[in-house]
Parts: C-alpha cells; sequence; structure tokens
C-alpha cells in the first residue's frame, strides 16, 4: 500500500517537474568520492551478496553502514512505473513468473522478492531513502532498450519520467545516468542536453570506448576490471571519470587504485569498504 501511494504521488509530482524545465548538471561532481586512499566503493544492486538484488533494504543497510556509492537498474512496468529490477524475468529474484514489463505495477507488488521477501520496490522509495543526501554517489542503470515494449516513444517517455524523479529527490551532482546501449543514452541526451550519462562497456576500456562515450556527451565510462592505468588516464584526459566492475575483493580494489579508477563496484560493499578502511588506518 505504501508503494502504491507512493509511486501515485511522485507520478503527480513528475508532471509537475517535467513542466518545469529543469536541468540538472552534466559533469556531477561526486563521481570522484574517494573510499580511504583509492576509489569509491559501489554497492552493485544495493550489495546484492550481502542483502538481495535490488531491494530497499539492502540500499538502507548500507546507507547506515556508511556506504557512499551505489548502483542500481530502473525497468517499466506494464502500466509505466519506474522500478528497480535487473532481469527482465520475474523468476530469478521473485516469487512471480513472466517479464516485468509485461506485469502490472499492481501485480508486482504482490510478489516477494526471493531472499528478503521484501516487494519489487519502486525507484521512488529508493530514490527518497537517498533523498536529501550530498555525500553520495548512484550510479543509475536504464535498463531499457529499444524492444518490441521500448518503442521509441516509450524509451523517450520512460528517460522522461526517470530524468525528472531524479532530479526532483537527488541532489545534483550525486548521480549519473548509465547503459550499455547508445540509443537509451542518446534517447536521454534528447529528454534532457544537461543530463549526467555514463558509458557502460562489457570489455577492459578501449580508445573506441572513449570516443563514444564523448559523442554521446557522457561524464563517465564503467569497463571491466583489467582496464589498464595508460586507458584510464585517456579516459580522464578526456574529462571522463571511470567506475570498474567487478571488483569483489582487496585484492582487486588495490589493481583497481593502482591503475587510477574512480570508482569500483562490488557485491560486497560492507566487507570490501570494511577491508579498504583497516588498510588505510594510520
Amino acid at each position: 500500500m505504501k508503494a502504491k501511494f507512493l509511486e501515485f504521488f511522485f507520478a503527480s509530482l513528475v508532471v509537475a517537474v517535467l513542466a518545469s524545465g529543469c536541468t540538472s548538471p552534466r559533469y556531477p561532481a561526486n563521481a570522484k568520492l574517494k573510499t580511504g586512499l583509492g576509489p569509491l566503493v559501489q554497492a552493485h544492486r544495493g550489495g546484492r551478496a550481502e542483502y538481495d538484488d535490488n531491494a530497499l533494504g539492502g540500499f538502507e543497510m548500507c546507507l547506515s553502514r556508511g556506504i557512499k556509492g551505489f548502483e542500481l537498474d530502473v525497468r517499466y512496468t506494464k502500466d509505466c512505473v519506474l522500478v528497480v529490477m535487473h532481469d527482465e524475468s520475474l523468476a530469478r529474484t521473485t516469487t512471480g513468473e513472466g517479464n516485468v514489463e509485461d506485469t502490472t505495477f499492481s501485480d508486482l507488488c504482490k510478489l516477494r522478492l526471493k531472499k528478503s521477501s521484501e516487494q519489487v520496490p519502486a525507484l521512488s522509495e529508493v530514490l527518497m531513502a537517498m533523498r536529501g543526501r550530498e555525500d553520495i554517489f548512484m550510479e543509475i542503470e536504464m535498463k531499457a532498450g529499444p524492444s518490441d515494449f521500448y518503442t521509441s516513444y516509450v524509451l523517450e517517455d520512460y528517460c522522461r519520467r526517470l530524468n525528472a524523479m531524479t532530479k526532483m529527490l537527488m541532489k545534483p551532482g550525486t548521480y549519473a545516468f548509465t547503459c550499455f546501449n547508445e540509443k537509451t543514452l542518446a534517447t536521454m541526451r534528447k529528454v534532457d542536453p544537461d543530463a549526467p550519462l555514463g558509458l557502460i562497456v562489457g570489455k577492459p576500456l578501449e580508445d573506441a570506448h572513449i570516443a563514444k562515450a564523448k559523442e554521446l556527451g557522457c561524464c563517465s565510462v564503467a569497463p571491466r576490471v583489467g582496464t589498464t592505468k595508460e586507458m584510464i588516464e585517456k579516459a580522464h584526459e578526456a574529462g571522463l571519470t571511470v567506475c570498474l566492475w567487478m571488483c569483489q575483493d582487496k585484492e582487486t580494489w588495490d589493481k583497481c587504485a593502482a591503475v587510477g579508477a574512480d570508482r569500483v563496484t562490488t557485491d560486497f560493499p560492507l566487507k570490501l569498504s570494511r577491508e579498504v578502511e583497516v588498510a588505510s588506518a594510520p
């Protein structure tokens, strides 16, 4: 019931924000936050290995334990409600079947996440937990791309609503919209010329990735662990911050720090941040 009320409330406010035409900073300052003496530790899907996959409780747990970096995934439901969910299919992480985009928000609220028994959260719920915080950074991965469901019209509507809701609830400089799909990033850029964007790539960073990120007007790029120091220096020279994934232990974090990464994404944010802080203590 709470999730349904929040979604109705924020849907009304989003209309007002869309009408206002306000913009967001293209180069978020908090993308360069640090953990200890090196890259910021980001809780992948809210720390899915230590709590659950994209569960509200996971984000709240990490916030309460001092985690400053976050990553989550956003999809549309059948009735165009923004929800936090990685997979297209409901089967792996929830008690339901079928696909998110084929399920209404009301029906989605009847399901439970398998590990935590929580509901699949509306995006508004997670952003409310972050509301007003100026000391965090969140990568909001757009899980929308050209498909039978995400037509050009629906994709643009998705980007408009996502952009409006995030600007309404998050402080400027504390987030970026990220995606593998170039058309989705270009659509968000069309919706808001100043929206902070990040290109995700499924391999170590290459020159072509930097060129594409700049072409799309991105502020950051997220390649795989294994990216060289030389390539990260090139990205920095191009004005891009770099987030490496996946970084599951202190040894990998040290390697990421050595090559100059700005952020790392991990399924174990509490464990990794604790190990980094212990090692960084005088």
